[in-house]
């Protein structure tokens, strides 16, 4: 009678910790997107991402309200779509039509000298950290 309680309350503890622990993943991601965002993209973005970084005015294009992609695209937040336009190597990417905006990917690996991989994970964590801190419609 006990052994089955005790393997439901170890079973218990083990999935509060394993919650833990991707809580506190999704938070270090979301901690060095938010620092990542402010070194890269907060001089046209700004630290809001509003588009009102303090380099915004001088641009031919106005850099766009980064929290409100998901009010834009019905609720949903386009993880895919963003990831491309913040890589930029790829040609469908640049759809949206501002070319001012650096080509990351290539940034990332060229001037800061990283593997395609640690370019890629710096990639992703700004895409959670933008994901964090969409708008809902009407806030």
């Amino acid at each position: 009678m006990w052994r089955p309680l005790g393997v439901a309350v170890l079973a218990a503890v083990v999935v509060f910790q394993l919650n833990l622990d991707a809580k506190a993943a999704q938070a270090s991601q979301q901690n060095e997107g938010r620092l990542l965002f402010v070194k890269y993209c907060a001089s046209c973005h700004g630290t809001s991402a509003h588009g009102d970084g303090p380099v915004a005015e001088v641009l031919r294009v106005k850099p766009g309200d980064l929290t409100q992609f998901a009010t834009r695209n019905g609720g949903i937040f386009p993880v895919e779509r963003t990831r491309r336009m913040i890589d930029g190597r790829d040609v469908g990417a640049r759809a949206h039509g501002n070319l001012e905006m650096p080509v990351w990917g290539d940034a990332f690996q060229i001037r800061e000298g990283l593997t395609e991989n640690a370019a890629r994970a710096r990639i992703e964590a700004i895409v959670f950290y933008l994901g964090s801190i969409q708008q809902r419609a009407g806030h």
